[in-house]
This record gives structure tokens, C-alpha cells and sequence, in this order.
């Protein structure tokens, strides 16, 4: 499902207004390239209204039913958390490193299980790496992933990564959105 066009503009606003940021000169971004344009996402969304305008707006493009939403921490934690309140879904969080301890899990939160149905989500996407790195964990589990999505995605080549996976990917908002350039 897509957007209506109200939504995706009032949320590229809200990204614009409170997550946007020009720098010269440009930063590295974590995947490694360079850019002018600095999108935080956590802070874009780090108010209830926001939160919740963002969490919405997954739901209406996954459409469907899903049992969990989730994906790497810190990226995904604001979103799956105010997903799963607004759907009635659980939420979980897939670490960097095993936990140390305890059962020495990848994912946190909800214990996924075989035959669960999960979205991943992360806040703003580059390469989709990362967010492909968790897929990899919660198949693991035998959950079975039936959508991806992103506060924002920041190039093309993320869609072509997700469609390789066989992911159905689908952003809130891409670069066009936000009138800055791809990576």
C-alpha cells in the first residue's frame, strides 16, 4: 500500500522540521559515504505526536496482518514500540552482538517463534546492511518477515537489495521526499 499524499507530506515535514539538517562540510554517513544532508530520524519522531504519526503510517503502508515489529536497535526501537501499541502487535529489538549473558539472544522483546509474521523497520536507511543483517536474525527464529519499511530511505539501491531478499520494501518516505539527494 502506499501513502496518500496528505500523509507523506505531513510527514516529510515533520522530518524536515525536526530531523533535517544541512552540514558543510559533508559528514560520513555509517554506510561509508558522504553527504551535506544529516536526517535524524529518533529526533524527528521523539515526541508523542510524531511517534505516532510515523507508527500510523507504517501500518497503513504494510497493511495486512503481522504478529511482531522490529529491527536493529536503536533505529527501530521508537517505531516498533509505538507500532505495536497502536496495533496491538508485539515489538522486539535485534542487537548488534549477542547478549552476553542470560540466553544469549540476537532478539529481544517478543520471542519469536516459527511461523510468526513480522515487519522490520528502521529509521533511516542508507543501504538496508543493517536492516538486512536482523532479517538474517529473525529467519533464524523461524519467523517469516512479510514487509520491510524506513522513516526514510536515502537511495535506490536499498529497494534492489529488499526485492533480491524477496522483501517487499516500503519506505514512508525516500529522498525525493525530502528534496535532498540519493546515495
Amino acid at each position: 500500500m502506499a501513502l496518500s499524499d496528505a500523509s507523506r507530506s505531513a510527514l516529510a515535514q515533520l522530518v524536515r522540521t525536526y530531523g533535517y539538517e544541512y552540514r558543510d562540510p559533508p559528514f560520513e554517513l555509517s554506510s561509508g559515504g558522504l553527504s551535506h544532508d544529516y536526517v535524524d530520524g529518533k529526533h524527528a519522531i521523539a515526541t508523542g505526536t510524531g511517534l505516532r504519526q510515523a507508527s500510523q503510517a507504517v501500518i497503513d503502508v504494510v497493511g495486512g496482518s503481522f504478529d511482531a515489529v522490529g529491527g536493529p536497535t536503536m533505529g527501530a526501537d521508537a517505531i516498533a514500540h509505538g507500532v505495536a501499541l497502536l496495533s496491538g502487535s508485539s515489538w522486539f529489538s535485534v542487537r548488534k552482538e549477542p547478549k552476553g549473558h542470560g540466553r544469549g539472544a540476537w532478539v529481544e522483546g517478543v520471542r519469536l517463534v516459527e511461523g510468526n509474521r513480522v515487519v522490520v523497520v528502521e529509521d533511516v536507511v542508507s543501504t538496508g546492511a543493517s536492516l538486512l543483517r536482523a532479517v538474517d536474525h529473525i529467519r533464524e527464529l523461524g519467523a517469516e518477515v512479510v514487509a520491510a519499511t524506513a522513516l526514510l530511505d536515502r537511495s535506490p539501491a536499498v529497494a534492489e537489495r529488499f526485492e533480491a531478499a524477496g522483501i517487499a520494501w516500503v519506505p514512508l518516505l525516500t529522498w525525493a521526499d525530502l528534496e535532498i539527494e540519493p546515495l
